[in-house]
């Protein structure tokens, strides 16, 4: 697993043992972000974007946009193998105070009050029967709905799912988030929403 493109380019990330996190393919990741270049008219690289990690494992998303040009990432795990990863890898490529590292179950993490960031990508990357679990009263809807409300999103955000490919996600989410896109790598599918450019109340 490795950085592919931007400052980083070429380093290569440490993935946390066991078969939960599911590196992504460095192919895939390639196409995913000349994709997001493309939507945001920067082929190859991204504006200074807030983004949000989610299930992040040992941080490949977020370090990838970091090096293409994004201004903050905040990555977040409930898992110690994982965020001890993180931190290696971090620390590795020497990223700092554009880095802020989470752990607590997706669903229920808090960001502090002062924090007024509000996140223009974020990468959701859930263990693939969560993805099939989208119960009214689970971890995955839970987090859903506060996407937009409790997490500050900034107006046409955009948000990437990653999921397996049969499995079966909705056109809108909670908050009015609204499918615009889906790629299927092999066993996978990437599902992209965009946000309102009204922020929800």
């Amino acid at each position: 697993m490795r950085v592919i493109a931007g400052q980083h380019r070429g380093r290569k990330l440490d993935a946390p043992p066991g078969l939960e996190t599911r590196p992504i393919l460095d192919r895939v990741k390639t196409a995913l972000f000349d994709c997001l270049g493309s939507r945001l008219a920067m082929p190859g690289q991204l504006p200074p974007l807030h983004v949000l990690d989610l299930f992040c494992g040992g941080g490949s998303m977020g370090i990838e946009a970091l090096s293409r040009g994004a201004k903050s990432c905040a990555f977040v795990d409930q898992h110690p193998d994982a965020i001890r990863c993180l931190r290696v890898n971090l620390e590795a490529l020497r990223i700092g105070p554009e880095a802020s590292i989470h752990q607590a179950p997706a669903g229920y993490v808090r960001f502090p009050e002062r924090d007024e960031t509000r996140f223009d990508l974020i990468f959701l990357d859930p263990p693939y029967t969560m993805s099939e679990s989208l119960e009214s009263d689970g971890e995955m809807m839970r987090l859903l709905e506060r996407m937009g409300r409790e997490i500050r999103i900034a107006p046409e955000a955009l948000l990437v799912w990653r999921h397996e490919y049969r499995a079966i996600v909705p056109d809108r989410l909670p908050n009015d988030w609204q499918r615009i896109d889906a790629r299927t790598y092999g066993g996978m599918t990437l599902t992209i929403y965009q946000f309102p450019t009204e922020i929800a109340p």
